[in-house]
């Protein structure tokens, strides 16, 4: 997933989108390490603030830790803890996003369809 200028989300919240799919994609493991904020921002053309804030997104969300003067690192899922909140505020979205393409009249099969597709391209 590259950053895009025409997509809807700000740069920061694809920067948070892309670290995740590469997380479940198993590019990123536990314990990897990311570039610092000044690398990722030199390696994405993006202000170090952009940058901060999706590390500081992906920091709340408890998908990476920084560690003061270390570095900052791919948490482990299964030692984050509860994420019931998080699972929470997710299926809202999902749910909302479901009205509005129910709106607009996509069957239920398709919507069915991208879904098997978006998880098949995951694995």
């Amino acid at each position: 997933m590259q950053l895009r200028d025409e997509s809807s989300l700000p740069y920061y919240e694809q920067l948070v989108l892309r670290v995740k799919q590469q997380i479940v994609q198993g590019i990123l493991q536990p314990g990897d390490r990311l570039p610092s904020v000044r690398d990722m921002a030199r390696q994405e053309q993006l202000n170090p603030n952009t940058v901060s804030k999706a590390y500081k997104q992906l920091e709340t969300q408890q998908v990476i830790m920084t560690i003061r003067g270390k570095g900052t690192y791919v948490r482990d899922t299964t030692a984050s803890g509860d994420n019931t909140a998080q699972i929470t505020a997710s299926k809202q979205r999902l749910l909302t996003l479901l009205t509005e393409i129910r709106y607009l009249g996509v069957p239920a099969s398709d919507v069915i369809s991208w879904i098997k597709t978006a998880y098949e391209e995951e694995d």
